[in-house]
């Protein structure tokens, strides 16, 4: 691995650590000056066009001044993209800079904290208003709440009767209180992924934010639906910490009626994805942990949320 970071970055890494991920590999590297994250895909046409995507939205966010964010490093033939061969098997990989900060999950939440969280997420979505690239509108995310009815297909996964009854109310009550009104719904391209393991804090303040991998366009609304889910989901109180995100994102990117309306539905979507796919993975693979990091809390919050009027 060393090898291929000198001669594809000219980086001299003296420590390489593999990384937790689902869909690609994450690895960090250590110079003895600097820290980067290397990632690495399984090649297919699609993924080296999405990465491409993601690049260009990372570059474009560090033209319009967003600092917190992690920046594509070229490579020695000033590629921000390459093919290189591991072990023998070939991969897309990338290289980015390096964010400190403690992550979301691993400090004390407070008011201040999700304050500072609602106006970074609303600062962020302001700039990607204005960017573009058609490669995240004909994106089929499993991932994105516009697209719940494709984690239909993992209901049947999930053993509990009960559990599995909750999930199907939430999607007829997604059916009923926002497929109408889809139309009266800003879309944007967004984040889409603004979970506890994504979001860096510093000093009681939100500091930066990372993987981009699952940007789509969809619904605006959705990335405050998305941070509001794994910002809340273990909380006894949900609703009084979602409102504390709500009004300091409104604060920023003002949110129109119709996005408040369907918020709770949206909320609800977000965790049934999440349990369905969580459901779907032990059926396939019972023994990666890391696919079922944020089940236990998902469950807990779906049941603490159906009983909020």
């Amino acid at each position: 691995m060393k090898d291929i970071l000198k001669k594809q970055f000219g980086i001299s890494a003296v420590k390489v650590e593999r990384l937790s991920g689902l869909d690609n590999a994450n690895y960090l590297v250590e110079t003895l000056t600097e820290k980067y994250i290397f990632k690495t895909y399984p090649v297919s046409e699609n993924t080296l066009s999405l990465v491409e995507a993601e690049n260009n939205a990372l570059l474009f966010l560090q033209n319009e001044g967003q600092r917190n964010i992690q920046i594509p490093i070229p490579s020695k033939n000033q590629s921000y993209t390459a093919i290189v061969t591991i072990n023998g098997q070939e991969y897309i990989c990338r290289m980015l800079s390096y964010l400190e900060g403690k992550f979301l999950v691993d400090v004390p939440h407070t008011k201040k904290l999700f304050r500072t969280f609602g106006r970074f997420l609303a600062q962020l979505d302001l700039k990607l208003l204005q960017f573009n690239d058609f490669r995240f509108a004909s994106r089929k995310l499993k991932w994105d709440i516009q697209q719940l009815h494709l984690s239909k297909n993992y209901l049947e996964n999930i053993p509990n009767k009960k559990d599995r009854s909750l999930v199907h109310y939430y999607f007829n009550q997604y059916e009923e209180n926002v497929t109408p009104f889809l139309a009266e719904l800003r879309t944007s391209i967004i984040h889409n992924d603004a979970n506890e393991l994504n979001v860096l804090v510093s000093q009681e303040e939100v500091s930066g934010i990372i993987d981009f991998g699952d940007m789509a366009q969809t619904f605006l609304i959705n990335d405050l639906a998305i941070a509001i889910t794994y910002a809340c989901y273990d909380k006894e109180n949900p609703l009084d910490w979602a409102a504390i995100l709500i009004k300091s994102s409104h604060e920023i990117l003002p949110l129109q009626e119709k996005e408040l309306e369907v918020l709770y539905y949206l909320i609800a979507a977000r965790l049934c994805i999440s349990v369905c796919i969580s459901a779907n993975a032990r059926a396939l693979n019972g023994n990666d942990e890391y696919a079922f990091v944020s089940e236990k809390n998902a469950w807990q919050m779906l049941y603490r949320w159906v009983a909020i009027n």
